[in-house]
């Protein structure tokens, strides 16, 4: 594969994970599942309630771009 392939290759898979983790950003609940942690867990403080959001968007952003380049993968591999 020539390197401007897989460059682009490379900019198309980035910005399907910046897509996802985008979408998930904008549609997450922060203030309800806040509330509900807090109630649950007691007194948490914003700066450890954003590590840990962030940290699971990225997280879950990430195995769904993985599964979703494995999908196109497979696709374009059979065809």
């Amino acid at each position: 594969m020539a390197p401007a392939k897989q460059a682009g290759m490379w900019l198309i898979q980035f910005i399907s994970f910046l897509v996802i983790f985008s979408v998930i950003y904008i549609v997450f609940p922060f203030e309800y599942l806040f509330d509900v942690y807090s109630d649950k867990v007691g007194f948490i403080t914003e700066t450890d309630w954003s590590d840990m959001v962030l940290f699971s968007i990225m997280a879950v952003s990430v195995l769904m771009n993985a599964v979703l380049i494995f999908l196109v993968g497979s696709a374009r591999k059979k065809g």
